[in-house]
């Protein structure tokens, strides 16, 4: 008799015996899956790639194909087109590197505009949108585009679209106001620009103050970029008058700091930074971007240092001789070697 009624009780309380663990369960896997995205907020307001995407990113095609962008210009500051392949000395860590593949040709690009929509911008935003779509227009009809807009705060805008329509809706619903975050909106473009399927990535960011409501620092930004592909083109909006320290002495001021951090990070990425006068150079400024885009030299090769040991890899790309005098060549710096499964 007592088995037969414990037996009844343990099958009359088998639903709610699975219920409660089902729902432990779930809330367990709920809090796993809060503190596993716990280390910035910033970073979850881009929708991010599949896990695949994220498992560790290398410049390239393949692990072992290193591809890099140049771009060529005389001292006039014009592209320099029509170069051959023995044109270009590449060198990894000081030893010369064999280019296996080389072109000049218009791919396209996943590209991300990065616009300062504080308050500060108010007087230059409807020129700056009016130039943002037409950097766009002048840009490989193939590209896809995303748009992140920040201020206090940085947020997706919208996502990538091949359609120009799109973009200008989501220019014409920006806010300007607040403050600036713009270590985290470069941050978080370069992670996004990650997950688009185009083989060449880059970012134009526009600007006009210093960064303050980061979560990112500067040093960590640049971290970022350099173990990316992305090239990152920056116009910044300055006052050029420096402020003198309390002891007297000459300091940077607010606008020189912005200035070398975003000298510095396009510096890194082979990009460049712009720093008009005024709002009306936007024009021919995101033109030059355009055009440069769809006009620079890839170059590869396949490292001569074959360990994979995840180490940061300083590339040179010279001219040769009978160019070098007469133009310079803007290039990335380097890259992180791919990385063996174990080595961790």
């Amino acid at each position: 008799m007592g088995v037969r009624l414990f037996t009844l009780l343990a099958v009359s309380c088998y639903p709610l015996l699975t219920y409660i663990y089902s729902q432990t369960t779930k809330e367990t896997h709920k809090v796993e899956w809060r503190d596993s995205s716990a280390k910035s907020g910033v970073q979850s307001k881009v929708p991010q790639g599949s896990p695949e995407q994220h498992k560790g990113y290398r410049i390239g095609v393949n692990v072992d194909l290193v591809l890099m962008y140049a771009s060529v210009f005389d001292k006039s500051g014009h592209f320099v087109s029509g170069l051959s392949r023995n044109s270009f000395k590449v060198y990894e860590d000081g030893v010369e590197q064999e280019v296996v593949s080389f072109a000049q040709e218009d791919v396209p690009v996943s590209l991300g505009i990065v616009l300062d929509l504080s308050g500060s911008m108010r007087p230059k935003i409807e020129r700056v949108n009016r130039a943002a779509l037409a950097f766009i227009q002048a840009s490989n009809p193939q590209d896809q585009v995303f748009l992140i807009g920040f201020n206090d705060e940085a947020e997706l805008l919208q996502d990538f679209t091949s359609d120009i329509d799109e973009i200008s809706d989501a220019l014409q619903n920006t806010v300007v106001m607040g403050s600036t975050a713009l270590y985290d909106a470069v941050y978080l473009a370069v992670q996004k620009a990650h997950t688009g399927t185009k083989s060449k990535k880059a970012i134009v960011v526009i600007t006009d103050g210093e960064d303050r409501d980061s979560s990112y620092t500067l040093d960590q930004l640049v971290s970022k970029v350099q173990e990316s592909d992305v090239a990152v083109f920056c116009v910044g909006f300055l006052n050029s008058v420096s402020e003198k320290s309390i002891f007297g002495l000459w300091s940077k001021s607010a606008s020189e700091k912005v200035h070398d951090a975003l000298k510095r990070i396009s510096d890194e990425t082979g990009g460049k930074a712009f720093f008009p006068d005024a709002v009306t150079d936007i024009h021919q400024i995101v033109s030059e971007i355009a055009g440069e885009l769809r006009s620079q030299y890839s170059i590869g090769y396949f490292s001569s240092n074959v360990a994979r040991d995840g180490s940061w890899r300083r590339v040179t790309i010279r001219l040769d001789h009978s160019l070098a005098s007469a133009n310079q060549i803007r290039y990335r710096r380097g890259y992180y070697a791919p990385k063996s499964v174990g080595s961790e």
